[in-house]
């Protein structure tokens, strides 16, 4: 239980904190900032009731006794360090008298012991009362012991905050528990409101999470965690000679203020502000030890799903790799029937059942479609590679929209795509067969057919201007949130990422529809995933690869996705946890060092981004061995390469002070040359596990990478540059444009929106606004 505190008790806490305070108060460089931070911390807390009608009434009071003692027992010193600080803080506590009155008001409503009979009454007190009323029940964190009571008592929404791979191997045993990564919010442009926040969230929670934070204003509390911010142990007001001695930015703030501030919709506010745990997990797992952990790598089962078994080991998985069930084949002899002749090209060996995709084998149906300028029948008067290869359409800027049209010319010079859509003039469009309609991921084709719609528009509106406007609106209309409907500039590499993720999910063939069976999938047994840590990389990328194709295999997939391991090794015994991620975008980091260099090279990024990371303080990983957080490693390696790779330059980073700045930093990469990935390939033999002998010879390796089908998994990993998307000026006000490579005699073609030039110089291509290079396979 936690009780409400008097007067007196709130005083000596301050007394003791007070003490404290001027005991480590030995010079002028401690008392001045000591002050202003005491003072900061009362005008936020004031700040709070003026916006929302409450706020930590406790811990205002605490912070304004503070104040006013600290500065009279300091008064000499400030006064003569500087007069002006001095007047400021007694101007400031002048200033908030009214404020000084109500919270001394509200600490003296009566109100239950109990801590969810406190927030309830503040609620109703919230939602019902004339501004300037008052509760004592609110806090702005909760003490592992009080959120303990809160899970029991009432329904709370935990807000796991954290990158993902640290939640999934351990995060507060509770059902209604979400992982929010904290890059994803940090990378929010500035005015972005908490529906951006949705439209991102969209795409990398689980259904179920996701339906939980979009219901966030059902709870009765939203309490978010960390690693450990905050106060260790249950007095949340040692916070706050913590944060004098080592002053911490609250992590939440950005987060508590989309949820709250910058969010616009009546439908979706929250009950109360939300709160957060001090000391974050550590603090909890350091109280209620390991059984109040949850590891989600422990809930896959194996239990069987419409008479289909997965694999309980590694063993199981290789003898299960089999040809398609009676009942796949009849799915794919009915899904088969106006393409009967896909049957024949399939490989002799396919895993679990995942059949590949094949194009070239496919009849085709009529496309038709209707477009906002009239379509000419000029490509029906040259041939169609020949002007898939060369046509240079300019597309008209709708208002900010440049991001949109650099990634539309470089995607529109992609063969895979183009050959796909379009393999012939004298046949009909194949892309239409395709479309999965029962994928609840995709559009039902709504995206696909507007891009093919795009694409046909420009190929017959070749050397003129284009409006992709119908284009545009649907995306926007398709776009999580409705991102790209506005006329608000945008992230190339958020465009194209949501471009080619809706291609994949209308053209995915393998989608299994039942929750349970994707589950199954898509989650490793504690066994397999310790059997995966023991066997070689290729191995394990393979086996990953198949598994992921049970639920992912389209023309965007085998064409455009690559994937990557990250393996966390714990420093104190060696335990090891891969996980292996497939991507479209291979986003590289800028070396640091290098910034103020003249140039950095591919190479360069390529190297920053596989080196090894210490995962250390606040970044410590809870190795399961250990049983705690201890010190590790991180390492990212190449496990699988496309055959068209776009490489995006991470040139925005948000400082520690959350300001987002542009690096400008020149990166060089190949025009004219080859760019040879091959040494970044993880090649068969090779194994991340260093503790004892290899589990598996080479020979033993290579035979049973032969019951698999290849993918494109050959070296060496040569490519050509044919793209090049550039961005111009900040975050929010910049500028896109695009190089890209045309066949005939334009050669490389600059596309500035409407305004197109031929023939540039190579020279030109390679410059220092690069943001987003395509390459192709060679």
């Amino acid at each position: 239980m936690t009780t409400t505190l008097s007067t007196k008790q709130l005083d000596a806490i301050q007394n003791i904190i007070f003490e404290k305070l001027v005991e480590h108060s030995k010079g002028i460089k401690i008392i001045v900032p000591c002050q202003l931070y005491l003072i900061e911390r009362f005008v936020a807390q004031c700040r709070l009731l003026e916006k929302i009608r409450y706020c930590d009434y406790e811990l205002a009071y605490i912070l304004y006794t503070l104040s006013k003692r600290y500065l009279k027992h300091f008064e000499g010193k400030i006064k003569a360090a500087s007069d002006e600080v001095y007047s400021a803080v007694m101007s400031v506590l002048e200033d908030r008298s009214q404020q000084v009155e109500l919270i001394q008001k509200g600490l003296h409503v009566e109100s239950s012991d109990d801590l969810f009979d406190r927030f309830k009454a503040l609620k109703e007190s919230t939602s019902t009362s004339t501004k300037g009323s008052s509760t004592n029940g609110y806090q702005e964190q909760v003490s592992p012991a009080e959120l303990q009571q809160l899970l029991k008592s009432s329904k709370v929404l935990l807000i796991d905050y954290r990158p993902r791979k640290d939640y999934v191997h351990n995060h507060i045993k509770h059902p209604n528990v979400v992982n929010i990564e904290p890059s994803l919010v940090e990378n929010l442009p500035a005015e972005a409101t908490s529906q951006d926040l949705e439209a991102k969230l969209k795409h990398t929670m689980s259904h179920q999470q996701f339906k939980m934070f979009e219901e966030r204003q059902k709870f009765d509390f939203v309490v978010m965690y960390d690693f450990k911010f905050g106060v260790l142990g249950n007095n949340r007001f040692m916070e706050i000679l913590k944060d004098i001695e080592q002053p911490l930015a609250n992590p939440f703030k950005r987060l508590i203020d989309l949820l709250t501030v910058k969010n616009p919709l009546i439908s979706s506010q929250l009950k109360l502000r939300p709160i957060y745990l001090s000391g974050g997990v550590k603090n909890w797992f350091e109280i209620f030890g390991s059984d109040a952990l949850e590891d989600s790598r422990n809930s896959s089962s194996a239990a069987e799903m419409n008479g289909l078994v997965y694999p309980k080991s590694f063993d199981d998985y290789l003898s299960s790799a089999r040809r398609a069930s009676p009942s796949e084949s009849k799915e794919a002899e009915i899904k088969s029937r106006p393409r009967a002749n896909v049957e024949n090209t399939l490989p002799k060996s396919s895993f679990m059942g995942v059949q590949p995709y094949n194009p070239s084998s496919s009849s085709t149906v009529t496309l038709t479609p209707k477009p906002t300028q009239p379509i000419s029948s000029k490509p029906q008067q040259k041939h169609l590679s020949n002007l898939l290869d060369d046509f240079t359409t300019g597309l008209v800027n709708l208002g900010n929209s440049c991001y949109m049209n650099c990634m539309i010319q470089c995607l529109a010079a992609t063969p895979q795509l183009t050959s796909f859509f379009f393999p012939s003039i004298t046949t009909n469009g194949s892309y239409k067969q395709h479309i999965n309609i029962n994928n609840k991921l995709g559009t039902q084709g709504i995206l696909t057919t507007a891009f093919v719609e795009l694409l046909l528009n420009m190929l017959n509106n070749n050397g003129k201007v284009f409006s992709p406007s119908k284009f545009k609106k649907i995306a926007g209309e398709c776009s999580p949130g409705k991102q790209f409907a506005s006329c608000s500039q945008q992230d190339c590499t958020e465009f194209v990422t949501f471009l080619l993720d809706g291609l994949h999910e209308d053209l995915n063939q393998r989608p299994v529809l039942d929750p349970q069976e994707k589950k199954r999938i898509s989650e490793l047994t504690p066994e397999q995933e310790k059997n995966r840590e023991l066997i070689p990389v290729r191995l394990a990328s393979t086996i990953e690869w198949e598994r992921y194709l049970k639920l992912n295999f389209s023309i965007i997939v085998d064409n455009f996705q690559g994937q990557y391991l990250s393996q966390l090794r714990c420093l104190e015994c060696g335990t090891t946890s891969t996980t292996y991620n497939a991507f479209s975008i291979l986003s590289l980091p800028i070396p640091e060092k290098l910034n103020h260099a003249s140039k950095v090279t591919l190479q360069d990024c390529l190297e920053e981004f596989t080196k090894i990371e210490l995962l250390d303080e606040g970044n410590k990983w809870h190795c399961s061995s250990c049983k705690k957080f201890t010190r590790s490693t991180k390492k990212i390696a190449i496990t699988r390469l496309p055959q068209v790779l776009l490489v995006n330059f991470k040139r925005f980073k948000v400082n520690p002070s959350g300001q987002i700045r542009k690096l400008e930093t020149f990166v060089t990469y190949p025009v004219t040359e080859t760019l040879d990935l091959t040494q970044y390939w993880t090649k068969p033999g090779t194994t991340m596990n260093d503790s004892g002998p290899p589990k598996m010879t080479l020979e033993e390796e290579t035979t049973i990478l032969e019951s698999f089908p290849v993918r494109n998994q050959e070296p060496p990993f040569k490519y050509k540059i044919f793209g090049v998307a550039n961005h111009f000026g900040t975050l929010s006000t910049g500028h896109y444009t695009a190089y890209v490579y045309k066949g005939g005699q334009k050669r490389w073609c600059y596309f500035d929106d409407s305004k197109v030039t031929t023939n540039v110089a190579p020279s030109q291509v390679m410059n220092k606004n690069a943001f987003c290079v395509f390459f192709q396979r060679v």
